[in-house]
């Protein structure tokens, strides 16, 4: 499978799970279940193994920490996910690299490209400050894609600051080397700020779908809103020698496919509920407090965490979004339609939402492909020719 920025011709799907660890009443360690864990991480792999061959150009996870989204260090299950398939582009949607070493991660994604025969495509997320971030990413940019990338001696790991103590800029270069010429990288963006900075790197983004806990669980936003913003990054990348196109940009799409729009709705709201009240406790937990302290109703009457609104959330909220395929076979189809009339080409699929059960965002991976978009999915599947 090429590039997911390349043939942009093609409509591509990723197929993107959270990786819900939902046992009834579970919220505390001492009740994790090994056994679901384990069903859990082989269920994940097989059904990336089921998404290759539905036509799913790429298979993607999160990284997200605590009980309910067990995946602290996706880089782990990319590597078994590289031994598991063979055609599918392999995404991290997505990394943060300030809560890591950047260069450790360059490291450990040009082991994962060459165990995948050149197949990983990275996704990297933004935790903290806007500078800060960026400068992580031209780290792990130039240390994965280049050669003798000069590091200075703050951003080196403590094996290579150990190895060359007399140096202040090291000339570091990942190895192995990647599998690929030049691995793709992506970046989530929402902000005009972002999608500039991505732009003029020539890095393919993530937008669209704007969960604000302010603003009723969905952001309002458009499509009309959004297409000048979208030129816009194609137009700064052109800019700055980059040949950027509406296939560079995935629109990040909760998907929920249910018999009728109320249930999908109602299937994303529960999967919200279950994921913020695990997370709250898992919180409390590490602030100090003892099991069951801390309250999902005394977390969204604190007015700074926003969760009362999301909670409060009306139905239309989650159907009115274009960016949110959530509803019916129908509805889904309906606005894949609009979001495809609008050029955009590649969906970043978030199969079930955040704290959906595993099964359940399955049977909603299964239906787009099978009975909103079979069409879109079997031309994946087609072998692509190559120019020249």
């Amino acid at each position: 499978m090429n590039a997911l920025g390349e043939n942009p011709e093609i409509v591509k799907f990723v197929y993107w799970d959270n990786l819900t660890y939902s046992p009834p009443g579970s919220r505390a360690p001492e009740e994790w279940d090994p056994a679901l864990g384990v069903r859990l991480y082989e269920s994940y792999l097989s059904h990336c193994e089921e998404a290759e061959r539905l036509g799913y150009a790429a298979v993607s996870l999160p990284e997200h920490f605590g009980p309910s989204s067990p995946c602290p260090h996706p880089n782990i299950l990319m590597a078994a996910i590289a031994a598991r398939t063979s055609r599918a582009r392999i995404l991290s949607g997505v990394n943060l690299p300030l809560l890591h070493h950047p260069v450790q991660l360059a490291e450990q994604f040009a082991m994962i490209d060459v165990l995948s025969g050149g197949r990983l495509e990275v996704g990297l997320g933004r935790h903290g400050d806007r500078a800060a971030h960026e400068h992580a990413i031209d780290l792990i940019d130039g240390v994965l894609n280049g050669y003798d990338h000069p590091v200075a001696r703050a951003d080196l790991t403590p094996a290579t600051a150990a190895f060359v103590p007399g140096v202040e800029t090291a000339k570091v270069t990942a190895w192995p080397r990647p599998a690929q010429p030049r691995v793709p990288l992506w970046v989530a963006a929402t902000s005009d700020g972002s999608l500039a900075a991505a732009a003029r790197r020539g890095w393919g983004v993530f937008t669209g779908l704007n969960i604000t806990p302010a603003a009723g669980g969905m952001a309002p936003t458009s499509i009309g809103k959004m297409l000048p913003r979208l030129h816009r990054y194609l137009e700064i990348g052109r800019e700055n020698g980059h040949d950027l196109t509406m296939a560079n940009i995935a629109a990040s799409c909760f998907t929920v496919i249910a018999e009728t729009d109320r249930k999908a709705v109602g299937i994303v709201r529960d999967g919200f509920v279950r994921h913020i009240e695990t997370s709250a406790g898992h919180l409390s937990r590490l602030a100090g407090a003892a099991p069951g302290e801390s309250s999902l109703e005394a977390l969204a009457d604190r007015e700074e965490t926003g969760l009362r609104a999301v909670l409060e959330a009306p139905a239309e909220a989650y159907l009115e979004n274009p960016f949110a395929l959530v509803g019916s076979v129908e509805t889904v189809r309906d606005k894949l339609t609009a979001l495809r009339a609008a050029g955009l080409s590649r969906f970043m699929l978030f199969c079930g939402g955040v704290g959906t059960p595993h099964e359940l965002a399955w049977e909603s991976a299964t239906a787009m492909a099978e009975d909103v978009a079979p069409g879109l999915f079997a031309a994946t599947k087609k072998p692509i020719r190559l120019a020249g």
